[in-house]
């Protein structure tokens, strides 16, 4: 016996769950949890968790056994179409098995040595096993749905943006590296610069 089982039957399982039964059994008396507390010997907060337990094994119960049900669908119908893709479907034109002449491999047909008649084999129709395999990706998909394997992954990245700008301190220049600066800025054009502003700069190099 696996150790799981043993767990959910054990001693201490079936006394968990026949308290619960009686807290719930009392609950719906009408009492409050205070007087379940004082009539169980346990806390308010311990009446409430174990009320909060129960409702969630009512509950769940039922879910899983819905959801092992539709999975045991989807997977016997996914082994139905399955066994549609591996087999072989003569195509049939006019009530008539199409059948194809065999060709070697230079491609050309391929003879019976004793009679010279051309060997030919049956065509196969494509339709019907492309239908069970876009059926088998649509089970796909649907089974992957019910275990919760296509749950979108969420990813937390931590963005830092520094909203705070502060001008190059150009006071470390000469007056020939700012000129040639202006070159590189504005070529052989005279910028356009504030009469106060242009006296500031002057006056931070001084």
């Amino acid at each position: 016996m696996s150790r799981g089982i043993t767990v959910k039957t054990g001693r201490r399982a079936i006394e968990l769950a026949q308290m619960r039964a009686e807290i719930l059994r009392l609950r719906l008396d009408g009492l409050t949890l205070d007087e379940i507390g004082t009539h169980m010997g346990m806390g308010r907060e311990n009446v409430h968790h174990s009320i909060t337990r129960a409702l969630e094994a009512l509950t769940k119960k039922p879910a899983e056994d819905l959801l092992a049900v539709e999975l045991a669908r989807v997977e016997e119908l996914l082994a139905q179409a399955l066994e549609t893709v591996r087999a072989f479907h003569p195509l049939i034109a006019n009530g008539k098995v199409v059948y194809a002449p065999v060709l070697d491999d230079e491609g050309q047909p391929m003879r019976e040595p004793a009679t010279g008649e051309v060997l030919t084999t049956v065509m196969e129709d494509k339709a019907p096993k492309l239908a069970a395999i876009a059926t088998c990706v649509r089970l796909l998909e649907r089974r992957s749905k019910y275990l919760g394997l296509d749950a979108p992954v969420r990813a937390q990245t931590d963005l830092t943006v520094n909203t705070q700008s502060s001008a190059p301190d150009l006071s470390h220049l000469s007056l020939q590296d700012l000129e040639s600066l202006r070159h590189m800025l504005y070529g052989g054009r005279q910028p356009v610069v504030n009469q106060d502003s242009q006296q500031l700069v002057l006056e931070s190099l001084q």
